[in-house]
């Protein structure tokens, strides 16, 4: 696979988790977050005339493109002192924002947002501009989450996962609020990405972790010294209760988990034979001691 130049240009997929009931609890407001979201964008796009942005939006109810947005929405009003490109970016990310936010305040129970779903999307964008490019684009995303981890999502999140891995796409996360997300902190592991948790008790610190570590493409990343994460979680989840487990059961056939054992796999639908072994202690211990109960073990084929 060739390496990356410092010619080449970047494909670039912002998730923004826009979901205002995390954002609530969240000392950096997400007014202030998509002004300095859109600080970053705007440099990203100044250091590459080729580069290329995407911008999705994600809450609990749906996953939208902000940026580009339909066609036939109405086109921002012209601004001689702002350059054309950033005018039009700011524009339509900003009232995307604004208009998935008023579109799920009617909803009153608290729902974790769809970031799984944003990856998909993110990731069948990249697979499409790759396709259809001639020369070699280099492709990351980066996720602003405020949110926490959404059990129920952690199979296509990792299908996610392991298909950025695959197609050789960063994935980068800035965690504003809240504890360290189990699945985002594998995410960033395994493509290769970082991930950050923002200091939010100062407000310009969420641009300060975006320019100083975000904003490199992935040939600039090969001659800095990015921050590491030593501690993750690589922890599953098992597919039965949706619950993170230490020690589970691996069906052979599919490769789901389990927190406990099964007659039949729920995901394949393998039907398990169990067996009752002796270990070689205590087959020792009958040995000497016919009158002793031997220890069984269980194990799946």
């Amino acid at each position: 696979m060739s390496e990356p130049q410092e010619s080449d240009s970047s494909l670039l997929v912002v998730v923004l988790d826009v979901n205002a009931s995390a954002w609530a609890r969240s000392p950096l407001s997400l007014d202030k977050a998509v002004q300095q979201m859109v600080i970053f964008i705007n440099a990203y796009l100044a250091l590459n005339s080729e580069n290329r942005l995407v911008v999705i939006g994600a809450s609990h109810k749906e996953c939208r493109y902000l940026f580009p947005s339909d066609p036939s929405s109405t086109p921002p009003t012209h601004d001689i002192q702002v350059y054309e490109q950033f005018r039009v970016v700011d524009v339509k990310v900003i009232s995307g924002v604004q208009s998935m936010i008023a579109s799920e305040m009617d909803g009153a129970e608290e729902q974790q947002s769809l970031i799984s779903r944003a990856l998909s999307m993110a990731l069948c964008h990249i697979h499409r501009v790759s396709e259809s490019s001639i020369s070699k684009i280099w492709s990351r995303i980066l996720v602003l989450s405020a949110g926490q981890d959404s059990p129920h999502s952690y199979i296509p999140l990792m299908n996610s996962i392991f298909a950025a891995q695959k197609m050789s796409v960063l994935i980068d996360i800035c965690k504003v609020y809240g504890p360290d997300s189990v699945f985002l902190q594998q995410a960033a592991e395994i493509t290769g990405g970082n991930y950050l948790k923002v200091d939010t008790n100062s407000e310009a610190s969420l641009l300060q972790t975006l320019m100083f570590t975000c904003l490199p493409d992935q040939y600039t990343r090969g001659i800095l010294n990015a921050p590491g994460n030593e501690l993750i979680d690589f922890r599953a989840t098992c597919f039965c209760h949706k619950r993170v487990i230490d020690i589970g059961y691996v069906c052979s056939v599919c490769l789901s988990i389990f927190c406990q054992t099964a007659p039949v796999c729920s995901t394949c639908d393998t039907k398990f034979s169990f067996r009752l072994t002796k270990s070689d202690s205590s087959q020792s211990t009958d040995k000497h001691s016919p009158g002793t109960s031997a220890m069984s073990s269980l194990t799946i084929k």
